[in-house]
């Protein structure tokens, strides 16, 4: 693993794991998902982070007893090349997000393929 592929990793799992203003951002996060050696680590960021996310769904339904944010049927179950997949294929279809922190953009990212249904 070469120097800059290691100490991105390691930047990256620091930032996912300790509290900032904003976190990494999405181009952080492509460019070190990218990177010879950044995959192991972006795809446990991002699958950590899309669990979070699936948390703050069950608690918006199940205890404020709202609309969720997003509507990922319950069964499925994303892995991390596949978040990161569809971040790749969000940041083409609107490259505004990859100024956008990488919690803000796969939020973005779940509403829009995993729309609601109205009531």
């Amino acid at each position: 693993m070469n120097r800059f592929a290691v100490m991105a990793a390691v930047a990256m799992v620091a930032a996912a794991a300790s509290p900032s203003q904003a976190g990494v951002s999405t181009k952080q996060f492509l460019d070190v998902y990218d990177s010879e050696d950044g995959q192991p680590a972006a795809e446990l960021q991002i699958a950590a982070m899309e669990q979070g996310l699936l948390e703050l769904n069950r608690y918006v339904a199940k205890i404020r007893d709202e609309q969720p944010v997003y509507c990922q049927p319950e069964q499925l179950s994303l892995t991390g090349p596949q978040l990161a997949d569809m971040v790749h294929r969000g940041v083409a279809e609107n490259p505004k997000l990859k100024d956008q922190p990488l919690s803000v953009s796969l939020l973005a990212i779940l509403q829009k393929t995993f729309p609601c249904p109205s009531n």
